[in-house]
């Protein structure tokens, strides 16, 4: 099969790294810590995908903290400043990445490369997430397939 051709279905890795909007930030940092510091998708109840948290949003969230100031973040650093930063979603990046199920690896090279962000959330039909897909999977996936 031609890689543009395969779906991300094949290649993603179905464990959902996952934390709800109101989780407090002190269990955000222990989870994100204890699975090996990689990006925590933020999801509702029943699995809907919001956003996602990254190394990034962790330190902007504690850069007041030690000292450091963060261009672009004022006012999400006043509200940690004012204690009012405490949950997941306070820090949670909005404009996340996701491709839906039905896409194929070209779609998510592609979405990567527009994006310049190298891991996507796939969501299903009802905007559920499946699976995360990041570039090291596609690379390792093109390499296994004899396509690199």
């Amino acid at each position: 099969m031609h890689p543009a051709e395969v779906p991300v279905t094949t290649v993603m890795d179905e464990e959902i790294l996952s934390v709800l909007p109101d989780t407090p930030l002190p269990e955000v940092f222990e989870t994100f810590s204890r699975l090996g510091c990689t990006d925590l998708v933020v999801a509702g109840p029943e699995g809907h995908f919001l956003g996602f948290i990254t190394a990034l949003d962790l330190l902007a969230s504690v850069g007041p903290v030690v000292g450091v100031r963060s261009r672009g973040r004022e006012r999400c650093i006043e509200c940690l400043l004012r204690r009012e930063t405490a949950v997941a979603a306070d820090i949670m990046t909005r404009r996340h990445i996701s491709v839906p199920a039905t896409a194929t690896l070209r779609h998510a090279i592609e979405a990567m490369e527009r994006y310049r962000y190298p891991a996507l959330v796939v969501v299903d039909e009802r905007g559920v997430a499946v699976g995360r897909l990041e570039a090291c999977m596609v690379i390792s996936h093109l390499r296994v397939a004899g396509h690199l």
